[in-house]
């Protein structure tokens, strides 16, 4: 009979599980996690559970608010956790709540001040009262969709891919000289020209291709964050009437570059001064050959130096460097001042857009992108997705 009544039920949870009532929450008590199919439960989103259970529920039985929020006007920006309390068949008291600002999900039993832990029938509610829930969970899955309520969400939070590859170049910037120079004793540590043992060799192998690797990634996240912020301009300024072109059924987002989508971007884009064109598309182009030769490995870049044999001498000879390219040709030349130098001209380059741009929309954008970490976007009553907040 004990193993019948741990089969999970077809009935929705409120059928099978009370709301406790608000004045028989006991004001102190212990918790005892209930430490069963956890996996299965951090599977699911939190906003998913907090619509399963005011959908079977109603409002929750609290809502605890951020430490020092006004008692008057508490709105939702205000709420910090919310909490479920249910009975079980036996009398016990389940909890199911959120916790680190409504991130994640406990379960727990709630036990009295003298009790230690749940007898073994109430381990046994607990556990079927997680395979209810999930079996709840399977039956309202389509409670919570985030693709498709993403395309209809009043308020979204973009990740700010600009401001963060910035600030990785900068803190890696910041501390290369002395990762670039603990790579470089590890290089010298023998002596290539001794009589060296395959041990010593290997070393010397593991860190040569490495010199130079703290600079290339700072040009890199340096490089990223340039096409990051074009392609946050385009999601916050492209017009609407080309919007599901650009982003779905022609993938414009995708197969267009960098270039492309600047010279692009006054026509195509909302927020910026009409006709306006590019002065530094040749600084562009010098970065963007750069950040290839470093990143995309072809065969004809790789070729910057040939081997010659004359009377029996071995010469390594150097192909004419090029100009074009704002860092040198080969990684283990680079120096700080040249990763500098390329940070400047991204710089520029974003002062250069932004100059491009109606005082309106540059405002909005060195507010919301050069500063802060989360992007967020509206979408109004025409369906048309504006940047910035709605009381901006």
């Amino acid at each position: 009979m004990k193993k019948k009544n741990l089969h999970t039920s077809i009935a929705p949870l409120h059928y099978q599980y009370s709301l406790v009532p608000k004045e028989s929450i006991p004001k102190t008590y212990k918790q005892f996690p209930i430490d069963y199919k956890t996996k299965e439960i951090q599977e699911y989103e939190v906003l998913f559970f907090h619509r399963l259970m005011k959908k079977n529920y109603e409002p929750p039985s609290e809502i605890e608010y951020d430490e020092g929020s006004p008692k008057e006007g508490r709105g939702t920006a205000h709420r910090r956790e919310w909490k479920y309390y249910v009975a079980t068949r036996s009398g016990g008291m389940i909890q199911l709540a959120t916790e680190d600002a409504h991130t994640r999900v406990k379960i727990c039993h709630v036990l009295s001040e003298t009790d230690d832990e749940p007898t073994r029938n109430r381990l046994h509610e607990g556990e079927r009262f997680i395979d209810d829930l999930l079996r709840e969970a399977q039956r309202l899955n389509q409670l919570f969709n985030i693709k498709n309520e993403f395309q209809n969400a009043t308020l979204s939070m973009l990740h700010n891919v600009y401001l963060i590859n910035y600030r990785s170049a900068q803190l890696m910037l910041e501390y290369a000289d002395d990762n670039e120079q603990h790579v470089k004793d590890e290089f010298l540590r023998y002596d290539a020209r001794d009589s060296l043992t395959p041990e010593q060799k290997d070393h010397i192998h593991k860190f040569s291709p490495a010199l130079g690797m703290y600079y290339a990634a700072s040009i890199f996240y340096f490089f990223m964050a340039l096409e990051g912020l074009v392609n946050i301009l385009y999601y916050a300024f492209l017009k609407d009437e080309i919007r599901t072109d650009f982003f779905e059924e022609q993938n414009l987002s995708e197969r267009l570059d960098i270039k492309t989508k600047i010279l692009l971007m006054p026509s195509l884009c909302n927020g910026f001064k009409s006709k306006q064109k590019a002065g530094f598309l040749r600084d562009l182009s010098r970065l963007t050959k750069s950040r290839n030769f470093f990143f995309h490995a072809k065969i004809e870049d790789s070729l910057k130096s040939a081997a010659f044999v004359e009377d029996g001498f071995l010469y390594r000879c150097g192909f004419e460097k090029d100009s074009k390219m704002v860092v040198p040709s080969l990684k283990h030349s680079l120096k700080k001042e040249t990763v500098s130098e390329f940070k400047n001209i991204v710089d520029s380059m974003v002062r250069e857009i932004l100059n491009m741009m109606q005082v309106e929309s540059k405002h909005l954008v060195e507010k919301y992108v050069l500063e802060s970490l989360e992007i967020p976007f509206w979408r109004d009553k025409t369906g048309a997705i504006n940047f910035g907040t709605m009381n901006r």
